[in-house]
């Protein structure tokens, strides 16, 4: 494991949840809770339709647990074997180890799917291509008599094969100076950057 792996620790409401769960001494039980309370982090069991398997608080505590593990697990991209020793250091028996590896390892490429489609990046552009027009008609002239200029940019769109246009804008001589003085600027410290300066 890396470093970032072997310093992950989970929290003590996940390690009491996993405790109720090695309390309970019926193996099918046990095999029901772990497979239904792992399966809500992809939603593929609608959270409100199963009842219970246990009665009280203890299920809700351990399904907790469960989704936690799996949800943390996949996020710091966690082999199943990987998981099975962080369960193993909470003294959880063997069995129940291997149980919820075993329904990990099945859920985690949906589960990492799902994840990756939450929060927030930046759109990543590669290869940008640039076009710019100015027709001298009517209406690529501003109230000014001055001329626009149309700039599209466009990326590369792997799943058609063609491009997509990433923006379109429109703006006039001064502000296309302003734009090229800027990109210049942007190229300056990106080769200071590269040149380690």
């Amino acid at each position: 494991m890396s470093c970032d792996k072997e310093s992950l620790k989970f929290s003590q409401s996940v390690i009491r949840g996993l405790k109720c769960l090695d309390d309970i001494s019926d193996n099918e039980t046990v095999q029901k809770i772990i497979e239904k309370s792992i399966r809500k982090t992809t939603a593929t069991d609608n959270a409100g339709s199963a009842p219970d398997i246990l009665a009280g608080g203890s299920q809700a505590q351990i399904e907790y647990a469960l989704v936690t593990i799996v949800v943390i697990s996949a996020k710091h991209n966690l082999s199943s074997n990987e998981l099975k020793y962080l369960l193993s250091q909470e003294k959880i028996r063997n069995t129940i180890c291997d149980q919820i590896c075993r329904e990990y390892e099945i859920l985690v490429p949906e589960v990492r799917a799902r994840l990756s489609t939450y929060g927030y990046t930046e759109p990543f552009v590669a290869n940008a291509n640039w076009k710019m027009t100015c027709n001298v008609q009517s209406d690529s002239v501003d109230s000014n008599g001055e001329l626009l200029y149309k700039i599209t940019l466009e990326d590369f769109d792997g799943n058609s094969g063609g491009s997509k246009s990433i923006t379109n804008f429109t703006c006039n001589t001064e502000e296309l100076q302003f734009l090229i003085a800027k990109l210049k600027d942007i190229e300056r410290h990106c080769d200071k950057i590269g040149n380690g300066k």
